[in-house]
């Protein structure tokens, strides 16, 4: 049960913020940004930011809530069935990837987290970043080539700025979290 809470407060929070993203963030980008409709992106996807913090935290198990999370929402709104497996295929493996890349690269467990290793919070969200960028790359690509009929379009860079605002924007509110919480326990 102790492994699991994590991975349930991960859903959690991320169910949380695609509820953000799908009732305020994009009917906001609707009306300052009609003139500009690219297709299914978002100029701030907060979720991919949240994403990108959990898979650092927690690890690759990570990807269970985040797959969960794609199926969940969009089972609610409607999406087409195809559509489905696909966002929660593709925004679990985007988030796999580079940080088993990590893992990997700096010679520790590949199913590991930084959680509990005593990483700094300045050190946490540089790896969030990085991890976060490389998945934002991914993800880009992966959906501008699923909504364009002749490959990669500007789709691909509404995808991928939505993203990296998402994780800066989570970073952010995970840095006053972090520092609330820090100065509460004084």
């Amino acid at each position: 049960m102790n492994a699991l809470k994590p991975l349930m407060i991960g859903y959690a929070v991320l169910m949380f913020s695609m509820l953000l993203q799908f009732q305020i963030i994009w009917p906001a980008e609707a009306i300052l940004l009609s003139h500009w409709s690219e297709g299914p992106a978002s100029l701030l996807f907060l979720p991919h930011g949240i994403k990108a913090l959990l898979i650092v935290l927690v690890g690759p198990i990570a990807v269970l809530p985040i797959a969960l999370a794609h199926l969940t929402t969009d089972m609610l709104i409607g999406v087409d069935v195809d559509r489905i497996f696909f966002s929660a295929f593709i925004s679990s493996v985007v988030m796999l990837i580079p940080v088993l890349m990590f893992n990997y690269v700096s010679q520790r467990s590949l199913f590991s987290g930084v959680m509990g290793f005593g990483f700094s919070l300045p050190q946490v969200g540089r790896l969030t970043f990085s991890i976060g960028l490389i998945a934002a790359i991914l993800n880009a690509l992966a959906n501008a080539a699923w909504y364009s009929d002749s490959g990669i379009t500007l789709l691909a860079f509404r995808y991928l700025t939505g993203d990296l605002l998402g994780i800066l924007v989570a970073l952010l509110l995970w840095g006053l979290l972090s520092r609330f919480v820090r100065k509460s326990l004084v």
